[in-house]
């Protein structure tokens, strides 16, 4: 008897040491089945415990949302548990993350609920913590140019219009009208591809709607699209397209800029491709350079043009053969976007009525650190230009957007 009375104190002792290490439920049990989920809150929601049951949650999200997700120990270095999202009541999946933090774009079109379920993959129980974002994303002043029809169309009047948003559930559409034959349209979209990736296209116009013909189009997955189009009609006649932005298969969102510059195919081809936009300086707008003429080295004839500068401002070209990018360099209201530059201190330029143009000498490009080089065929050089702007009346600096060259 007296054996089994010492058994018994040994298994009641173990049980009270396991209830002592089992975690209490948290506040929000019942929640292990989709019928009417507890709601959280955006941010950090502690002192929760997974297992051996799934936890439900609802989370309200606003129109057009960025939503990103995070079950996690609070432990620091220690697991993150499988996340899922699905429409209200575990209709239709839309996401899901396991071991990692779930991002997902929401283009519900309205604020709306939507279930979150947190799953520990056979954790029998754990004590973790929810982090939720659901942020709005907000479209840009030139909503709503949103479809192909004439009266949702923006008209490409400026040459670099930053600040631009495009999302998996609203694309942008702007409309160029090209005057006669030969004349060319360089359309570039600026933007950081690991962020999403934007595509690019040139969609033919007529009758007042797009025709679904497609002229030309840029579908890399790398930062940076860019389009050029000439009109070929003969005889010559105006001829009107639309610039498409949309984000590839429809997924996510991301800010752009979008550049455009004009030339002729027969007199003053266009060459290059944009690598970074400007910042907007006094005149409101950012400066653009464009290029034209020759990608032939030998042929040494490679104009730049800048337009958009403030009246009368002083500066001059600064090249490089590589890109790179140091943000406000000297407190200038621009970035740099080039590698260590060489520059064209002895051929300073005025802006005059906002504008300069240059030829570069191909054979005598200035390098870092004083001395120049001839370009060669295979060769891809940058310029871009530094200039006088101003600040709230105080002088300042500022750059151009960027153009690279690839010469044959």
């Amino acid at each position: 008897m007296k054996f089994r009375s010492a058994r018994v104190a040994v298994t009641a002792a173990l049980l009270l040491q396991s209830a002592a290490l089992a975690l209490p439920q948290d506040t929000y049990e019942p929640n292990n089945t989709c019928v009417a989920p507890p709601v959280v809150l955006n941010g950090v929601t502690p002192n929760l415990t997974l297992g051996p049951d799934p936890d439900y949650f609802a989370i309200d999200v606003p129109a057009n949302a960025h939503i990103v997700i995070e079950a996690l120990s609070p432990a620091p270095g220690t697991a993150m548990y499988d996340v899922s999202l699905f429409e209200l009541g575990c209709g239709a999946p839309l996401a899901t993350a396991s071991g990692q933090a779930l991002s997902y774009f929401d283009c519900g079109g309205a604020p709306r609920q939507l279930t979150v379920l947190v799953n520990g993959a056979g954790v029998a129980q754990a004590p973790y913590e929810l982090m939720v974002a659901a942020t709005e994303v907000v479209d840009d002043a030139l909503e709503d140019n949103d479809s192909c029809q004439s009266s949702s169309l923006i008209s490409l009047q400026d040459f670099t219009t930053p600040d631009l948003m495009v999302t998996g559930c609203d694309e942008d559409y702007f409309f160029a009208r090209l005057l006669r034959a030969d004349v060319q349209l360089q359309v570039d979209l600026l933007f950081d591809h690991s962020q999403g990736d934007i595509d690019l296209e040139v969609l033919e116009f007529s009758g007042g709607v797009c025709t679904g013909n497609v002229l030309a189009s840029s579908t890399s997955t790398t930062d940076n699209e860019s389009i050029t189009y000439v009109n070929t009609t003969n005889p010559s006649t105006q001829q009107a397209v639309v610039v498409r932005a949309f984000m590839k298969n429809g997924e996510g969102f991301n800010s752009y800029a979008l550049t455009a510059c004009f030339g002729d195919a027969s007199l003053f081809p266009l060459v290059g491709e944009q690598g970074c936009a400007g910042e907007v300086n006094a005149t409101g707008r950012p400066a653009t350079l464009c290029g034209i003429g020759s990608e032939v080295a030998a042929d040494n004839s490679i104009s730049l043009y800048v337009v958009d500068l403030p009246i009368n401002a002083v500066g001059y070209f600064i090249t490089a053969p590589t890109t790179g990018f140091v943000a406000a360099p000297g407190g200038s209201l621009g970035n740099l976007c080039l590698g260590a530059p060489g520059r064209y201190v002895t051929q300073v330029l005025t802006a005059g009525a906002g504008s300069v143009f240059f030829q570069p000498d191909l054979t005598a490009v200035p390098v870092a650190g004083g001395g120049s080089v001839a370009l060669q065929p295979g060769d891809r050089q940058y310029w871009q230009f530094w200039h006088r702007d101003s600040n709230g009346g105080l002088p300042a600096s500022n750059f151009s957007s960027s153009i690279g060259i690839t010469f044959q």
